[in-house]
């Protein structure tokens, strides 16, 4: 009953992403066929820090919600009162921080206003959607978690279709700018909807403990949206626009491909804190129950990604013809990034954000490195995987050598 349940969950779960990702591929070809290969990379370059940013929005806020509320369920009215206060004081350096970065990724080919508008609407308004979400997941509401993400694409997609029809003939600022403004008009719009049917936390308030520990989550998150993203950020001021424009398409379909281990770790995060309170060995060995599934669910999509791969010029254009050598090379990449991330949460379960947040970002400044020195052709590929190996390496020998340093101390201590 309960492995029925369980599995439930997951296919709930992953129909939550996936259909957002339907929208978000479709929103993909559209760009990529709008805009064509050169312009295409141009947005990759306009939007390549905001994944990133968006992290410092909230300062981990959300990710407190749920481990407090995981633990004990009278503490979501003053997580969540810290969380509104930490979105609220965040909001303005975020969007600094990323227009800053983003002007000079760009190099001036964008002009100022587009980025704030770009950086407020796409920060803000998916800050508030997953925010939701968040309190969502807290209080244990999964169907309204999977409804309020399955939801999350859907005011981008409205936005940018707008915009085209304002303007038959758009270009790069115009589709981001109708697709910022759709996204945060749908947090505002989503997050009032579903606030009020949520406990009443009362007026914001700073907790100065939950910004100690929100510190070390936005750092881990910090650090992850980095890996995630390097390549980009690296890349943009580095090559033409035009070859940025064909990795990034590949890369968006290995981003698609990871859906079904985001469904799955979504689901398992809150369980990670629950055995970690037993140390880091408890939290290793319910890992190991989650890892065979983690890359079960990547290799197979792996599979998948190789075999459609042929047919990626027939939906985003004849431009992307060498976007496929791109795709078939990284198309494997998905189980190492399965097992990262599941070893990556054992040691957050167990406390140890701060060692978590070192070792992530040890293997993102190891990936930007690779990336400066080998970005011709196929050598980004190289580097690819050469960044995410080191990364799986790094976070687990830690979690032996801290299984290891547990059982001596549990050994020692025993009559």
């Amino acid at each position: 009953m309960r492995r029925t349940a369980a599995l439930s969950s997951f296919i709930y779960g992953l129909l939550a992403v996936l259909v957002p990702a339907a929208m978000q591929f479709v929103l993909f070809a559209f760009f990529a066929r709008a805009l064509g290969v050169e312009q295409y990379g141009l947005y990759l370059a306009l939007v390549s820090w905001t994944p990133i940013c968006f992290e410092l929005l909230g300062w981990g806020a959300g990710e407190y919600l749920i481990k407090r509320t995981s633990q004990c369920n009278q503490s979501f009215p003053s997580a969540r009162r810290h969380l509104k206060a930490a979105l609220a004081l965040s909001l303005p350096p975020a969007l600094m921080i990323c227009a800053l970065l983003t002007l000079g990724t760009t190099s001036g080919t964008i002009g100022i206003w587009t980025i704030l508008i770009v950086g407020l609407g796409e920060l803000l308004g998916l800050r508030l959607m997953v925010n939701t979400e968040q309190a969502a997941m807290a209080l244990g509401r999964l169907g309204s978690a999977n409804w309020l993400r399955s939801l999350q694409i859907l005011p981008r997609f409205a936005g940018v279709l707008l915009a085209y029809w304002l303007d038959p003939l758009p270009g790069v600022e115009t589709l981001a700018i109708g697709g910022a403004l759709g996204t945060l008009a749908g947090g505002l719009l989503l997050s009032f909807m579903f606030t009020r049917t949520l406990p009443n936390s009362g007026a914001m308030r700073l907790s100065v403990p939950a910004l100690r520990q929100g510190t070390w989550f936005v750092g881990t998150q910090l650090v992850r949206a980095s890996q995630h993203n390097i390549d980009r950020i690296v890349l943009a001021p580095l090559v033409d626009p035009a070859l940025l424009g064909l990795y990034g398409a590949a890369q968006r379909f290995i981003q698609m491909g990871l859906l079904p281990l985001q469904a799955l770790l979504r689901l398992t995060y809150p369980r990670f804190f629950r055995a970690g309170e037993h140390g880091v060995t408890a939290s290793f060995r319910f890992a190991l129950q989650i890892l065979p599934l983690a890359l079960a669910a990547t290799a197979a999509t792996s599979l998948l990604l190789l075999l459609v791969a042929r047919w990626l010029p027939l939906l985003i254009g004849p431009e992307f013809e060498l976007s496929v050598t791109y795709l078939l090379y990284l198309a494997p990449i998905l189980p190492l990034f399965a097992l990262n991330s599941v070893l990556a949460d054992t040691l957050s379960g167990a406390g140890h954000l701060s060692l978590r947040l070192l070792l992530t970002a040890t293997g993102a400044a190891l990936q930007a490195l690779l990336f400066l020195l080998f970005h011709d052709g196929l050598l980004i590929v190289l580097a690819s995987y050469a960044g995410i190996s080191l990364s799986c390496l790094l976070t687990g020998a830690a979690v032996l050598v801290l299984s290891r340093q547990e059982y001596r101390r549990t050994a020692a201590a025993a009559p």
